[in-house]
């Protein structure tokens, strides 16, 4: 009865910050029940290096159209095409960029892990999206991303990274994730032609990162899915599903590829993995508070599958990075 409680709290609260965003349009009724699986993958690989942000995973698994859920929204008058919620996992590493120092650079950024669970609530509601997401886990040893990290270096003939014995201290992690997205039709082409517009606002709140975000995607292509864009590990990491049925009420099927790029802007308040741990002496380093971030990419969709890539360009996070970072991005989701 408690967790039922805080869950209907986080809901109401979250969802009543949307009219802060303007009301979507009107809804055309439920979307279809089902189930999604998505596998994000994010590497500094795709770059050549191997440093700062050096690996991220995680996988998702929707459930679309939950009936209580449907329910809360229909009693709370919220106009939704879908709602869903999802369970996640994930593991992130970070590390400094000279691994073969058995003793780290106390001016680099430090050697951290994070493991996590999380559970997602998704509210389309025509041109707009809500998104909230609870994030629970352990930074530390117990994250298990020393073991990872040495076991893939040794597969691919790797060299070992040296330094992990000074990583971060075991500590609970506990964040809250907030996202609305807008979606505005800019163009429209010839045949099924588009050039979309996404603003977003993100909020974080918790142990692990206290961050503002804002930003906008741009993507242009041929039959453009009904959905709210790409993300990032560093925000929702998954989004939903187009709904069965478009906003116009016609059945969606076929497929469809588009061309995006993106820029966002983070206010930074606390990052674990720069500051070090809550409670105990760790490694750190003195973080900037503000770092921009650029990402170009592309997708391809059907009714059932969707492949993306995309390559981001994430602006120094702490004073003395010499350099920006950057990665690349992989995501499939197969809806069933």
């Amino acid at each position: 009865m408690m967790c039922q409680a805080t869950l209907r709290r986080l809901l109401t609260g979250t969802l009543a910050l949307a009219p802060l965003f303007g009301a979507g349009a009107q809804s055309v009724g439920p979307a279809e029940p089902g189930w999604s699986l998505s596998v994000r993958w994010e590497n500094d690989t795709f770059g050549g290096t191997d440093r700062f942000y050096t690996d991220g995973i995680s996988l998702a698994l929707f459930r679309i159209e939950p009936g209580w859920l449907r329910s809360w929204s229909d009693r709370h008058g919220r106009a939704a095409d879908q709602v869903s919620v999802s369970f996640e996992a994930g593991q992130i590493m970070v590390t400094p960029a000279d691994t073969r120092r058995a003793v780290p650079d106390p001016m680099d950024r430090p050697y951290a892990g994070l493991l996590y669970g999380a559970v997602s609530f998704h509210f389309q509601e025509g041109r707009a999206y809500h998104g909230l997401k609870l994030i629970s886990g352990v930074v530390g040893p117990w994250s298990l991303a020393e073991d990872t990290q040495k076991w893939v270096h040794k597969r691919i003939g790797s060299g070992i990274p040296q330094g992990w014995g000074s990583q971060l201290h075991n500590e609970p992690i506990l964040n809250l994730v907030y996202e609305h997205r807008r979606k505005y039709r800019l163009w429209t082409g010839p045949g099924e032609g588009a050039l979309e517009l996404l603003p977003m606002a993100n909020l974080m709140l918790g142990n692990v990162l206290t961050q503002g975000q804002l930003g906008a995607q741009v993507r242009l292509g041929w039959r453009i899915p009904d959905d709210f864009g790409t993300t990032l590990m560093r925000g929702m990491v998954h989004l939903p599903p187009a709904p069965r049925r478009s906003s116009n009420g016609k059945r969606t099927g076929g497929w469809g590829a588009y061309l995006f790029g993106g820029i966002s802007g983070n206010l930074v308040g606390r990052n674990i993995t720069l500051d070090g741990n809550t409670w105990k002496d760790s490694p750190s380093v003195d973080k900037e508070w503000w770092v921009p971030a650029v990402e170009v990419g592309a997708v391809w969709e059907s009714s059932r599958c969707q492949l993306a890539f995309a390559y981001v360009f994430w602006g120094r996070e702490f004073e003395s990075q010499q350099d920006f970072s950057e990665f690349g991005a992989l995501t499939f989701r197969w809806r069933f």
